[in-house]
């Protein structure tokens, strides 16, 4: 009860400006697509009248084959062997892809591997993209293969020119970064463009934490940036959400960690509180967030963005299995403004407990029958009684 009145903001959901439910819509030109696989949308910008959003892009041809068989021409995850490309629309719903941002570099120099999970800054006239960045050949050694790198130009629609070494380097190989840095995430606040990123430290390494959120600040969009010294800021999510809010910053979690599927919320843009529990909240979003970069300190939040949903089937292939994976974005809108109140989007029951019965059996929902046979047997022992 003492939590009830001091951590959360209202008893109810309803009345909580931290709660919504999220809605789904597919878009025409980024919806499935069997010659191409979409994901990790940037946040979207509107220059003018046109809306912009980047995002990786995968060629499929061959499906991924995992970490210990990925070649020079076969994939080892979605993301692998991808380019960085774009798109535009006049209402979010109807997208046309543009082609190739940043792609990938020729064999043999910085970025040859993939170029993949950009994000974009807009900056005293100038236009800079944020994304991961791969050489060489993927491994099961966590860490040696990928940072974070930066390219620019004078316009949203290019040329881009490329930076040919990190901007954002990993962490020492004992710390909760020094895995892997994924999910670069800019934002203009407090004087300061803040590139909010994920984090996971190598097997063996602060075995609690799977994967966190830290924050590196600079005075200028090529760094050199600046690890916070209170990183993690984040102690869950799988990818990196944030969006002005009043005075502060709030962040969407969703997948990993124990405060996966919260919205929180940090006054100081450093020290987040869970503010609400949702569901079903959009994988990897990149929301509309007009004012991302306007540091007025009058954060206003979001309403609409995009996201990727994956589609993703396990093949038998003795003696190993594949899984068959391919990606497609997606359209979310939300209540998450200080301007908005829409009851649609603030009754908990729509969501909570309350799926229609296709929900609950659709197939990654449903038990599969060794696994009901290996319940029944299960069962059968825990009601023995014990001696």
């Amino acid at each position: 009860m003492q939590r009830l009145h001091e951590q959360w903001p209202e008893p109810d959901d309803r009345d909580n400006e931290f709660y919504t439910n999220f809605k789904y819509s597919h878009l025409k030109g980024l919806g499935k697509d069997s010659a191409a696989s979409r994901r990790d949308p940037s946040k979207v910008i509107k220059v003018g009248e046109t809306y912009y959003v980047w995002y990786t892009r995968r060629s499929p041809g061959v499906m991924p084959v995992g970490m210990d068989h990925c070649t020079d021409t076969s994939p080892a995850v979605d993301w692998d062997l991808a380019d960085i490309c774009y798109a535009t629309s006049a209402d979010g719903f109807d997208w046309a892809e543009q082609g190739v941002a940043v792609g990938r570099a020729p064999a043999g120099h910085y970025g040859d591997r993939s170029v993949t999970t950009p994000d974009v800054l807009v900056y005293e006239g100038k236009y800079y993209l944020y994304y991961q960045t791969f050489s060489g050949k993927f491994s099961n050694v966590k860490g040696d293969h990928c940072d974070v790198s930066m390219a620019w130009a004078d316009s949203p629609d290019g040329p881009w020119q490329r930076t040919q070494e990190p901007v954002l380097p990993l962490g020492p190989r004992d710390e909760w970064d020094g895995g892997a840095i994924h999910d670069p995430y800019p934002l203009v606040y407090q004087g300061k463009i803040c590139l909010f990123y994920k984090g996971q430290p190598m097997p063996g390494v602060m075995d609690r934490l799977v994967r966190a959120q830290g924050l590196a600040r600079a005075s200028d969009p090529a760094g050199p940036f600046e690890k916070h010294e209170l990183n993690p800021l984040l102690n869950s999510g799988h990818e990196t959400c944030l969006f002005p809010y009043g005075e502060g910053l709030a962040a969407i979690l969703s997948f990993d960690g124990p405060e996966k599927n919260t919205v929180q919320y940090a006054a100081d843009g450093v020290n987040f509180h869970p503010m609400s529990s949702v569901t079903c909240p959009p994988i990897a979003p990149g929301p509309y967030c007009p004012d991302a970069f306007l540091d007025n300190g009058d954060g206003q939040g979001i309403t609409w963005g995009l996201c990727h949903i994956n589609t993703s089937t396990i093949v038998e292939n003795n003696p190993r299995r594949i899984v068959e994976s391919q990606s497609f974005l997606a359209r979310f809108d939300c209540d998450l403004h200080r301007q908005t109140h829409r009851p649609y989007f603030r009754n908990p029951r729509d969501q909570v407990g309350r799926f229609d019965e296709a929900t609950f059996f659709q197939g990654k929902m449903t038990l599969e029958e060794n696994e009901r046979a290996r319940v029944i047997e299960e069962n059968r022992k825990l009601e023995k009684p014990h001696s």
